[in-house]
């Protein structure tokens, strides 16, 4: 079992949300955390499983009070939560109960493993999670990446990407994005993605992947801005032209993730239950990374306005049971 031990709790602060106001933490006291985790502990003794419980401790705690818990549980028990959690529990339901009782530096990890295992690289997975990191978050990744599965993400990521897309995912990883407050000029590094791309014969790929990878979120938005402005079309859609293939997703991604972050992951939650059938895998990543108060209010408030309906409905229509509950609770839409 990995060890939080000196990593940040990851998902406090969730980062890539800098334009809502963060709340200070809120840690358990020794008898609050030791209720929960006896809470726990009795839903899951003697024969069979009380769901209702587990949906309590759950949906009620932060990640950064359920770390705490998580670590309570197996300071009393021996056995990790995880462990006992994947023994009395099944299905979908069994499978958000699980991803809720790993320390979220954990579950970024083996998100970030499941995106590059298997046939293909899930781009969006990938930049959901590394994109609006912190310096230090995306540090505490690779370390943690390197300590469950004794690689380093980047040497993971290039077996399973190349070229360009490759130097993009390696620019991300190195964990330099421009952190300071140092006035920059927006109208500058406009043109200078417009002379890396439409301005030139060819595409300067390693303009794009320096402006796009190491300035602030909140400069770049500036930048995207002006140059539509000033070049009458997005920015998106000079990618489009300049880049093909896995490198125009995830190029794509990138930008949509920076102008809009709240945006970005509503649409991440609709097309997880787009179409037939659910991808209860997404749904469930989306659900557990973004469930902190502060963080999913803007994603619900950026669906409701793009599709005309609550993210709640949504799910109510495309889930049911102990898993809809959960769900809804991890998104604080369960009273």
């Amino acid at each position: 079992m990995f060890n939080q031990g000196s990593f940040p709790p990851q998902g406090f602060p969730p980062q890539g949300f800098p334009q809502f106001a963060q709340p200070p933490p809120q840690l358990l006291t020794r008898p609050e955390c030791d209720a929960a985790v006896e809470k726990l502990r009795k839903a899951m003794k003697g024969m069979g499983t009380k769901e209702s419980s587990l949906i309590e401790v759950f949906g009620k705690y932060t990640p950064l009070q359920m770390n705490q818990i998580i670590n309570g549980y197996e300071s009393h028990y021996g056995n990790t939560l995880l462990e006992d959690i994947k023994s009395e529990t099944s299905g979908n339901f069994g499978k958000l109960c699980c991803a809720l009782s790993m320390p979220l530096v954990e579950y970024d990890v083996k998100c970030l493993h499941d995106a590059i295992a298997g046939v293909g690289t899930d781009e969006k997975c990938l930049i959901e999670i590394l994109v609006g990191r912190t310096n230090s978050d995306i540090k505490a990744l690779k370390e943690a990446y390197q300590k469950i599965y004794g690689k380093e993400l980047k040497d993971d990521i290039k077996g399973d990407t190349s070229g360009t897309n490759y130097r993009l995912y390696k620019a991300l990883l190195k964990g330099e994005r421009d952190e300071s407050n140092a006035p920059r000029n927006a109208e500058a590094d406009a043109d200078a993605l417009y002379k890396a791309g439409e301005g030139r014969m060819g595409t300067d790929e390693s303009a794009f992947i320096d402006i796009l990878c190491n300035y602030p979120s909140a400069h770049l938005r500036q930048v995207f801005d002006i140059y539509e402005k000033k070049y009458e079309h997005s920015i998106e859609k000079a990618i489009s032209k300049e880049f093909s293939g896995d490198v125009k997703k995830t190029l794509t991604y990138l930008v949509l993730s920076i102008k809009n972050k709240a945006e970005y992951i509503a649409d991440l939650f609709e097309k997880s239950m787009k179409g037939v059938g659910t991808n209860d895998n997404k749904l469930i990543r989306l659900a557990v990374r973004h469930r902190s108060e502060y963080v999913i209010t803007p994603i619900k408030e950026a669906y409701l306005n793009k599709y005309g309906r609550t993210l709640a409905k949504r799910i109510k229509g495309d889930t049911s049971g102990d898993y809809c509950k959960l769900l809804l609770a991890c998104i604080h839409e369960n009273k």
